[in-house]
């Protein structure tokens, strides 16, 4: 029942996504002081990210209530964003909502992983990115599509700067899609350079010297991980292998029975989730912490084909209803 109600297309899948991130919310995923939430005086001397989540630190170390608040809107807003893009992109064959829920449960399931970071907060920008340039693909001229996702792709490195690097997906889909044409190529270069511009004049005539690109490649410090019960971590380790399994078996035959122009999208999107395990394994080697929205992005996506092409609902109802139990006992336990 729960899967069948998540695979329509409809926009009633989104009413059970507020109620599920207020139950989520408690603990967050840590047991010490955020750093917003250290006071106005020691927050106001910390350094992380990029000039444009300066603002949201400033107000959530002012104003900790703000932070569930943020979380919701960024939350909502991906899940809508990433649900779109999949659909209009046509990754599965049929309109669905299931990554509006398998979203919230990935994120829940990581340490911070639904506090509203720079790696959160720029994620819908890259979605939106991707998507623009996915929906116009198939057009003769796609110049104006391919600077507007640069645009979009510097905005969010502008929040979280190894963002920038998924350049490489946009020339990855017009790599597998169109012939070359080297102006093609540099158009997205272009439009992050123009963002990176016009962010850059912003923060120094408003914020001189509040630009410090280095900090937002690190987890801000004195964050300590809440650790979980051993039972927790064997049973989801087991889950996400079944899933894992599924999802292979699953993608595979979708990609077999598509056709050609098909198979460029999936391909394309087989690069995007390859970069953002990249940029996951960078994250990793810099401070052995991954940015929990670098998981669950890809993650909901790829884990959405076995729910879709599972013949019998109960076995996805059944991982459904394990990942939500297993999402809420992270979050409760913390």
């Amino acid at each position: 029942m729960l899967t069948a109600f998540f695979r329509q297309d409809r926009p009633t899948a989104f009413l059970p996504l507020l109620p599920l991130l207020v139950l989520l919310w408690p603990g967050a995923g840590t047991e010490a002081a955020l750093p917003w939430a250290l006071g106005p005086a020691l927050a106001d001397q910390m350094v992380h990210g990029m000039p444009f989540f300066a603002p949201l630190r400033w107000l959530m170390a002012h104003h900790p209530w703000t932070a569930p608040v943020l979380s919701l809107v960024f939350v909502l807003g991906l899940a809508h964003g990433l649900n779109r893009m999949a659909n209009d992109a046509e990754l599965y064959g049929r309109r669905n909502h299931l990554p509006v829920l398998l979203l919230p449960l990935l994120l829940a399931m990581q340490p911070f992983g639904l506090l509203p970071g720079p790696d959160l907060a720029g994620m819908w920008a890259v979605v939106w990115a991707l998507g623009r340039t996915w929906r116009a693909t198939g057009k003769p001229d796609i110049g104006a599509a391919l600077f507007d996702a640069g645009l979009l792709l510097g905005l969010a490195s502008l929040f979280y700067l190894p963002y920038g690097f998924l350049a490489v997906v946009i020339w990855a889909t017009l790599a597998v899609t169109r012939p070359f044409k080297l102006r093609e190529y540099l158009l997205p270069m272009l439009g992050m350079a123009a963002m990176f511009t016009l962010g850059w004049g912003l923060v120094h005539f408003l914020l001189p010297g509040a630009w410090h690109a280095a900090a937002s490649l690190h987890f801000p410090p004195d964050m300590a991980v809440a650790g979980t019960h051993w039972m927790h971590r064997v049973l989801l380790a087991a889950l996400l292998v079944i899933m894992a399994m599924a999802t292979t078996v699953s993608f595979a035959s979708v990609y077999a029975h598509s056709l050609m122009w098909e198979k460029n999208i999936r391909a394309s999107f087989l690069a995007f989730a390859f970069a953002m395990a990249l940029l996951a394994l960078f994250a990793w080697w810099l401070d052995g912490r991954i940015p929990p929205v670098l998981i669950a992005v890809p993650g909901a996506l790829l884990m959405a084909y076995p729910l879709m092409q599972a013949k019998r609902t109960a076995w996805a109802d059944a991982a459904l209803w394990a990942l939500l139990l297993l999402a809420g006992w992270a979050r409760w336990a913390a």
